[in-house]
């Protein structure tokens, strides 16, 4: 008897999860960089993404975990627990901040310090969790962003 109910619940399990509509994981794109801080301690960029909802429902979107890499360097990785809701259809824009405590980056960033660019290459990758949904959303994407430097953010 227990086995023909174990049995039972298994193959109910496996038509819920069959009957749920499947998401395309949002577009993401990184907008801007923003050199928030540089400084021996610490080191804190800000980052803007537009993200892309390619589904007929909305996404309540419950966090962000994502990694970047900007001009071939590894900068690290963060995550956030920003809630919004992104419109079927539709794309908002998400603030986050990426907070560095490595000294491997110095060399790059002090030449940023010395002749900051324009603009770089990156590649953002990453999840987001979806509210009352099983798995996460994955995402990549690369190309180039304009970045700034944000008055004093030099503290040496």
């Amino acid at each position: 008897m227990i086995r023909y109910a174990s049995l039972l619940f298994s193959l109910f399990l496996l038509a819920g999860c069959a009957s749920l509509p499947q998401l395309e994981p949002p577009a993401i794109a990184l907008e801007r960089v923003e050199l928030l801080q540089l400084g021996f301690a610490q080191q804190r960029f800000g980052l803007e993404l537009r993200v892309q909802n390619p589904n007929n429902v909305p996404l309540p979107v419950t966090g962000f975990r994502y990694g970047l890499s900007l001009a071939g360097t590894q900068l690290g990785n963060g995550q956030s627990t920003e809630r919004l809701r992104i419109p079927a259809g539709g794309e908002s824009r998400v603030k986050l901040e990426l907070n560095l405590d490595t000294i491997r980056l110095l060399g790059q960033l002090s030449e940023w310090a010395r002749q900051p660019p324009s603009e770089v290459s990156y590649l953002l990758d990453g999840e987001i969790d979806v509210d009352l949904w099983p798995r996460p959303l994955q995402f990549s994407r690369d190309g180039r962003v304009p970045i700034e430097i944000a008055p004093g953010a030099f503290q040496f």
